[in-house]
């Protein structure tokens, strides 16, 4: 009697686990398919951030030697030798010196022309290694706006299911 009782109450508990449903909610059923939506994209994000880690650190490596370069003049006119000044007469020591000066005022036009170019130059090279720098950066910002546009999408289809 005993026994069957026993047997009774495990038949009872059998037909009634076997009577619950081991299949996901709706909810859970939301949320596993959530989760597998993020994991892929997930996925896909690792896969192609090396890339774009590197497109980033190189234009910045460009920028930042870009920035490092310095102007370097060309050497000017000769000076006098002072021995050579010696032997000359006084006239001569003038127009010599009244040479060097022309050839000193020519190249210090001629650098600052040199200069000049060369700092429209380097201002170009910086404000297009700059935006090297900054396409790299709003690229990662790009993707991150069109996968929440592609969230909210989905988002929106699920309220319209619902």
């Amino acid at each position: 009697m005993i026994r069957r009782f026993r047997l009774l109450a495990l038949l009872a508990v059998v037909v009634v686990s076997g009577c619950r449903s081991t299949a996901p909610s709706p909810q859970e059923r939301e949320r596993l398919a959530e989760q597998q939506r993020l994991l892929s994209l997930c996925t896909s994000n690792q896969q192609r951030l090396p890339g774009l880690l590197e497109r980033f650190d190189a234009a910045q490596s460009r920028l930042a030697s870009v920035r490092q370069a310095t102007y370097t003049p060309s050497p000017g006119p000769k000076p006098l030798d002072p021995e050579e000044q010696r032997r000359l007469t006084i006239y001569d020591q003038q127009t010599e010196q009244d040479l060097y000066e022309q050839a000193v005022d020519a190249w210090r036009q001629q650098e600052a022309d040199r200069r000049e170019r060369w700092e429209q130059a380097q201002a170009a090279k910086e404000a297009a290694a700059a935006e090297a720098a900054r396409a790299a950066a709003d690229q990662e910002a790009k993707r991150k706006a069109n996968r929440d546009k592609q969230k909210a999408k989905a988002e929106a289809r699920k309220q319209k299911v619902a």
